[in-house]
């Protein structure tokens, strides 16, 4: 499965030399955290100069760490107003896992499958299941033949793999230890049916991950 990658360059702007990427992707993270756990309030403007300022950086990074971000649906750049944050909610969340479901439970016909062996190292970069489910997800849509349901999935990958990091659920009233280990449980059979190729049981594994991760926050709210 081919991915994302990005091309070294320098930040003219940054006197420390850092590369322009690594600085790109930095912003972003710090970007995407402060809004899903609303230190940037929703509807809430912001200077582009005054976030460069707050994260002491040029705008240059800044400017590109905003496009996925808007891409994302989180914020919107207007001329002569700045960045606006997003009327998100944790339904938009959800939902975003509700589409993946139903991309895996009816996948695109007539499309022809990839041949791509899954590699367990595409997981390592994913800090809760979220991830996890968008990695393996994206994998199994695009072996099969589902390529741009595959690529959608894949570009949502940041935004859930942070949404259910503990700070960020529960700043949003989710408590993501709730049944941790039964999802971690369902996603180590979907890796594994994916390492052996096992196309069939990975999927029946990936909707069950879906489903705990969709019913996390009525869950969470029935428990407290």
């Amino acid at each position: 499965m081919e991915r994302a990658q990005h091309r070294p360059g320098r930040d003219d702007d940054d006197p420390h030399g850092i590369r322009r990427s690594l600085l790109r992707d930095a912003v972003f993270a710090r970007l995407l955290d402060n809004v899903l756990r609303g230190v940037y309030r929703r509807g809430q403007r912001i200077r582009l100069d005054t976030i460069a300022a707050d994260m002491r950086v040029s705008r240059t990074p800044v400017r590109e760490a905003l496009v996925p971000l808007e891409n994302l649906r989180l914020v919107s750049v207007q001329r002569y107003v700045g960045v606006v944050v997003a009327h998100w909610t944790v339904d938009h969340m959800i939902e975003r896992i509700r589409i993946a479901r139903t991309m895996i439970t009816e996948p695109s016909a007539g499309a022809v499958r990839c041949a791509d062996r899954f590699d367990v190292a595409w997981l390592r970069e994913c800090v809760t299941e979220g991830g996890v489910f968008v990695e393996l997800g994206s994998w199994w849509l695009r072996r099969s033949g589902a390529a741009v349901s595959a690529d959608w999935l894949l570009s949502q990958r940041a935004v859930l793999d942070a949404f259910f990091t503990d700070d960020v659920a529960l700043a949003n009233g989710i408590d993501a230890v709730v049944a941790r280990r039964e999802r971690r449980k369902i996603a180590e059979r979907a890796t594994t049916a994916a390492e052996r190729d096992a196309l069939d049981e990975c999927a029946v594994a990936l909707v069950e991950l879906a489903d705990a991760l969709i019913g996390l926050p009525e869950r969470f709210r029935a428990a407290a």
